[in-house]
């Protein structure tokens, strides 16, 4: 278990995206994602395919979730990341995560956008 708690809120359009879930077509998509119907957000490292995170989401109202119960990989043969940088490194991981959902709905791959692309969205979060 993670020290600490997630600082991130999850809106009801990023719990969809992470439902959809994010996998790991491209060398460029360093951390597959999904959500489960039981609101566990899975995170595996996508070049050796190790479940590197594991929260919860839970339910804080209309439309907004908090990330609870963060597990991360603390076996060095299966992540080496520090466990003293961590919320702020899944946070990170998140993040980039979601952006990449919010880019490729949008339009925009690795390689450039698609003809019909809208606008790149902002940031997340």
């Amino acid at each position: 278990m993670a020290p600490g708690t997630c600082g991130l809120l999850v809106d009801a359009d990023t719990r969809q995206l992470l439902r959809d879930g994010l996998g790991s077509y491209d060398m460029e998509i360093r951390w597959p994602a999904h959500l489960d119907d039981a609101d566990v957000l899975h995170i595996w490292r996508s070049w050796t395919g190790h479940q590197i995170y594991q929260a919860v989401l839970e339910q804080q109202g209309a439309g907004r979730w908090t990330i609870k119960d963060l597990a991360v990989e603390q076996d060095a043969a299966r992540y080496q990341g520090s466990l003293a940088a961590e919320p702020a490194q899944f946070e990170a991981v998140l993040a980039g995560i979601v952006n990449t959902l919010r880019d490729f709905r949008a339009g925009h791959t690795p390689y450039g956008p698609s003809p019909e692309a809208d606008p790149l969205p902002p940031v997340w979060p």
